[in-house]
Parts: C-alpha cells; structure tokens; sequence
C-alpha cells in the first residue's frame, strides 16, 4: 500500500499530538458492514442536500444513494483516543499539492471540500455510530482566496451539523495552522520517537543527523562552496529572543472578546482551579458555550494552534503543549504575569 507524505505526517500526528492509541491510514468501510442509524443517516442526506443546493447551488451527493455515499468514501487516516473519562475519535482527509488545491475552478473546489467533509461526518455516524468528534480537512497549501471563503464555510458546516443533533466539529489547517498545529509539533516530538513505520519522521531525523553540522556541496567541478548553501532564515521565522506575544498581550488584556484573551483567561481559571492545566480540559472549557461563555472560543483548535508559534502570520507564541499538559513559554511570562489581573477580573 503506497503512503503518501501528508498522511505520513497525519499519522504521526494523531498517535503524538492527539494521543490516538488506534490508527488507520487509507480507511474505507467494508460491504459486509451493517448500518447503525440508517433512517438518521438517509434524512441528513436529505438535510445537506437541500441545503446546500439551495444557499451556494452545490450538488453534493450527485444523485448517489446512501450505500454509494459511503462505499466511495476514504478517509486518509482515523484516530482513536481512548481515556478514562471519554473517548474522541478523529477522521482527516489531508490534500497535498505543491501548486496549491485545485479540483477545477473555485466553486469546484469549494464543493469538492464541503462534499469530502459531510461525506466523512456520515461515514463516523453510520460507520463507527459516533456522533461526536472531529473532521479534519488539512492542506499545507491553499490560495488565500480559497482559504477566505472556506473559513466561513466550515464554520457553517460546524453549525449546522449541530442544527442536525450531531456533535461533529470540523476543522481546517491550512497554510501557517498547518505548520504552527500540526507540522511543528510533530517536527519537536520527533527526536523522541524511534518507529521506523513513521515515515516522515523517519525523512526529519535523517535531516536533523546532518542539520547541526558544516553543510557541504560538491560542485560540477569537485569543488565545494559551503558558503552558498547556507540559505539564511525568513524575517518572519526569526524571533531574536522576543516573542511577538510580548507586543500583543497588553491588547489582548483588555479585549475581553477576543479569542486570545478567552484562551489565556481559560488557562488562568483552570490553573486557579486545578493546579495546572491540561490540552483536554482547556478544549472543553473553551468549547463549552452554556457553562462557560466568557471563555467559548468557536475556532478553538485553529487560534490555540496559532498560540504556540512564532512562524507566519501566527499570533504568537503563548503556550507550550507538550500533547497533554499546557504551561506558558518562559519568554513571555513575566509580560504575560504583568497583566493577569486584566485576564482573571
């Protein structure tokens, strides 16, 4: 079976950073397979239908019917993660181009996206009969204007997946929140990790052997110029020892209804609460609307991400998260303790 790169990394990923005890790459449902929640499953058929014909002229299941919606549905890898007090299952579909997403014109591309989603929301209903957890679509590259469009775009599929009386999220990591939540962290997990059937950790470590020491080139002529292979770095990947944070909190301290200042007012009522603080616990208090509105971010995977980098167009880096327990980076804590009164009021 040929394994792509992207679903290498997604692999790695869902075992280290999600902390997935099971996972399948190349998942797809067998004939053999009874249906749980048959009816549920062909009236959401109907519900996505409609509606997306109806707002954006989208035909999403092409006339197909239910069997044929799940018999052709792949999904790129499936991770389940077991604790004591739940279980989370996540699906992802991760498109690499090196020219960026296109499957025809933009509206084609749109569809195609939304139609991968909903297609693996039916496939974790009917398939695994789990009503809640996440749908991920990753790509490390996607036309901004692409991106512009699909963010609302999810945002709505989130929503009305809820109007339906599922509990599915779905998520996109694309450009700097790819790099920043899923391609860095696995990157610093890496040196710890000795799985040879971790393929792309396995190409990072082989890197990261000749990364630390004197680059060399043999030219056409034998002759080596190590000078001209040293690539310096992007302004945007240098921090000089200041974190871009340190400019930022002191606004995000009084916008109290910006998702930064949600997120660090979380942590700070966990840590109160409990003694420190947790991905899992700081998830659910972020994402739980009824009891805790102060604090609900709607986006909360896409802006914590963007909270633990100084890469790209990244927040800035506030938090480290080692895969289950969050503290704050030494650098901007002292900034970060001078306004915390402003973030616990």
């Amino acid at each position: 079976m040929k394994i792509e790169t992207g679903e290498s990394l997604i692999y790695s990923w869902l075992r280290h950073e999600k902390l997935c005890q099971i996972t399948q790459l190349n998942w797809k449902s067998s004939p053999y397979w009874s249906l749980d929640n048959y009816d549920d499953l062909l009236l959401l058929v109907k519900k996505f239908d409609s509606y997306y014909k109806g707002k954006y002229s989208y035909d999403i299941f092409k006339g197909c019917s239910l069997e044929q919606i799940l018999k052709q549905a792949e999904i790129d890898a499936v991770g389940i993660s077991f604790s004591e007090s739940a279980q989370s299952i996540y699906a992802v579909d991760i498109a690499y181009h090196g020219a960026g997403i296109n499957y025809g014109d933009k509206e084609k591309t749109l569809s195609k996206i939304i139609q991968k989603c909903i297609r693996t929301v039916l496939c974790l209903y009917g398939c695994f009969n789990m009503a809640n957890g996440e749908v991920i679509f990753a790509s490390p590259k996607i036309n901004p204007a692409i991106e512009q469009e699909l963010t609302p775009l999810f945002e709505e599929l989130t929503n009305l997946i809820k109007q339906f009386g599922l509990e599915i999220d779905v998520s996109l990591y694309c450009n700097d929140i790819f790099f920043s939540g899923i391609m860095q962290p696995i990157i610093e997990k890496g040196t710890k990790i000795a799985d040879t059937s971790e393929l792309f950790l396995r190409s990072i470590q082989m890197y990261q052997m000749f990364s630390s020491s004197p680059q060399k080139a043999v030219s056409a002529n034998n002759i080596v110029k190590p000078d001209n292979l040293q690539r310096p770095k992007a302004t945007s990947d240098i921090t000089n020892g200041h974190g871009r944070a340190n400019d930022r909190i002191p606004k995000w301290a009084v916008s109290k209804s910006q998702n930064n200042h949600k997120i660090i007012r979380a942590y700070f009522q966990i840590l109160r609460e409990s003694g420190r603080v947790t991905r899992p616990a700081l998830e659910n208090r972020c994402q739980n609307k009824d009891h805790h509105p102060d604090v609900y971010v709607r986006d909360f995977r896409g802006n914590f991400a963007s909270m633990k980098s100084d890469k790209g167009n990244c927040h800035g880096k506030t938090f480290i998260d080692d895969g289950f327990n969050i503290t704050i980076w030494d650098k901007v804590s002292d900034t970060l303790e001078k306004y915390r009164n402003l973030f616990t009021e």
